[in-house]
Parts: structure tokens; sequence; C-alpha cells
């Protein structure tokens, strides 16, 4: 069985597995709790509880109370669909039909937080690497500069002028994932690809991805438990003061689940000038959205971060009508703050 094929329908019995937790079970008791990043109750946000079922979904919709809650109770079929929004703050959804997941209890008080829309500015977003902007580490075992006002790898690799953060990638070859005779089917079947195709596509391969910057007093600060999955504005507005990490490393392989992650995210400090005492008097930051990924393979990368280009202003609450990138720069199709 080709290797894509196989992870595309381990993923699908994945989903299918999850789902069949919540077939036939008794009626659930669902609150919406939605607050404000403070803690606040958000009154009269609308609010959504849809239990979905096999054919006709149970939908409960209406306005928070003065606590911030709103309250449906129904059978989950298939899933529950929840939401709440309310104008001058940022959406959030819930969807168990897709990957997110409810706790086995009957009765669930379920805390969204909105954040407010404060002030949206103008940045410089990009997906690097993926569909459309494909991003490799062009050597093993160097330290390779990504510039992210420029969007690209540093010279002689890229167009980069300035070293914002730097990747070193190592890899290694460990044999192969299936047996003799499920490696001779596929080479079979996938005749027409090179020794190094199949390499790369039925090897087991482990790799290591280290990050680290240029300059003392920069680095990634990591942000887990207040980044909110289920909203648009999955970070805070703002990047924090101190705190910043000066490396960091990443280890996964082909043949095992992987450890990187999508529920986290990092703010970073760049860019830094320092007056003769070593005080920082000139900075810029950033902010990713979920970890670095990483081919193990062959070290191709994506991930999806913001820029602020302006000195000492640690505003990354995006407005994603005004994208310094132009509109048809690879990766720049940025939609969410």
């Amino acid at each position: 069985m080709n290797a894509t094929i196989k992870s595309n329908l381990l993923q699908l019995i994945a989903v299918v597995l999850l789902n069949t937790e919540l077939m036939g079970q008794e009626t659930k008791n669902i609150t919406l709790h939605v607050v404000d990043e403070g803690g606040s109750p958000v009154e009269k946000a609308r609010a959504v509880i849809s239990f979905i079922g096999a054919r006709v979904d149970d939908e409960h919709i209406g306005p928070t109370d003065r606590e911030g809650r709103f309250s449906a109770q129904g059978k989950p079929l298939v899933g529950v669909y929840l939401a709440a929004s309310k104008d001058g703050y940022y959406p959030a959804r819930f969807d168990t039909s897709r990957s997110d997941r409810l706790p086995p209890d009957k009765t669930i008080d379920k805390i969204f937080v909105l954040p407010r829309v404060i002030k949206p500015i103008a940045l410089l977003a990009k997906r690097a690497g993926g569909w459309g902007a494909e991003l490799t580490i062009p050597t093993q075992n160097e330290w390779i500069g990504y510039d992210f006002e420029v969007g690209d790898w540093i010279e002689p690799h890229g167009k980069g002028k300035t070293t914002d953060l730097r990747f070193r990638f190592e890899t290694s070859f460990n044999g192969w994932k299936y047996s003799d005779k499920d490696m001779a089917n596929s080479r079979r079947i996938n005749a027409s690809l090179t020794e190094e195709g199949i390499r790369l596509n039925y090897g087991k391969w482990d790799g290591e991805l280290d990050i680290s910057f240029p300059g003392e007093r920069e680095g990634l600060y990591e942000v887990t438990d207040d980044f909110l999955t289920y909203s648009r504005m999955k970070l805070p507005h703002e990047a924090p003061l101190d705190g910043y990490q000066s490396n960091w490393r990443y280890s996964t392989n082909t043949y095992s689940l992987t450890t990187l992650r999508d529920d986290v995210g990092f703010f970073l400090r760049i860019r830094v000038r320092r007056d003769k005492d070593g005080r920082i008097i000139s900075a810029n930051y950033a902010k990713v959205i979920g970890d670095f990924h990483f081919s193990p393979a062959n070290g191709a990368m994506w991930f999806l971060y913001y820029f602020n280009p302006v000195p000492n202003d640690r505003n990354l609450e995006f407005d994603p009508k005004r994208n310094l990138f132009p509109a048809d720069f690879p990766g720049a199709n940025v939609s969410d703050p």
C-alpha cells in the first residue's frame, strides 16, 4: 500500500474511532461559559451548541446571560459543535466531528475565551513552507539563517539579508518501515521513483532540528496555557518583555506518532540592539503559531509567522486586510489575526 494512502487511511480511522466514542451516548448537558481574556463574563454573545446527528443536527442558538453562560442538552450521536461570537471580540469554535474532544462527563461546562479586538495592525504574515511556499533546509549540520522581513533564507541560499533566527538540521536513515515483501511490492508499484525517492517515502528516518539566534538577549517564548486552539486569535495580543530562551530543539521520526504540536505558540524577540551596559535599547517582535514543523526525512519545513517590523512595538494583533507582504507573495494568504 502506498505510504501516503496508508497514512491518510490511518488518520481517517483515528477520526472514526474518536467519533465512535460519542455514538449512542446518553443526553449531555452542555454549558458554554464565555469570558474575555481577563476572565470577565461576556454577556449577550451569540452562542451555538449543536448536537450533530447522523442525518439531522439538534442546534441550539441564543445569547449568553449576565454570567456569560448559555446551556443546552441533547444527544451527540456523531459529535458536538460549539461556537461563540460577539462584535468587538474574536470568535471561537469547537468541533468534535473533526478533531476536538469533549470529556466523557454527562454534564460539561466548556469555557470559551473571546479575546477582545484591541488594535489590529499591519504585519508581515506568512506561511513558510507547505503548498505554494515550499521551504527545505538547504544543507545538513550547518546553521542556516532565515529573514522574517524578506521571507526567505539568508544569502546565498535565498534573498534574505538579516538573520532573525537560525536552523540546523540533521537526519539519519535507519532501515525500512515495512517488511522485505512489502518493500518489493512498493518498488514494483512505484517503479518510476528513484532509489532516493523510495528511501524518502518508505525509509525510517530520525531527524533533529535546532533553533538558535544570532544575538544576545534574543530568543523565543513558549505559550501553552494561554494558547487558544479554538479561537481565531490564538495568542495574547502582545509579546512579553522577558522570559525568552536562546535555543530550542526538536526530535522526531517517520515511523511513530509525531511529537510536533499544533496547540502551542511562540513569541520571538529578534534584531536586538543593546547599549554599552548590555541593556536592550531596540528589538523587534514576532509570533509563530504551532511548533516549527519539519520532515525528519529531508528537512522540508512549514511554520506560520507574524513579524512586526516596527522596533520596540510588541503588538502582534494582525489585521488580515493589511498584510505587508504583497497579496501574490507565496504563503501570504493568512486570514487569522
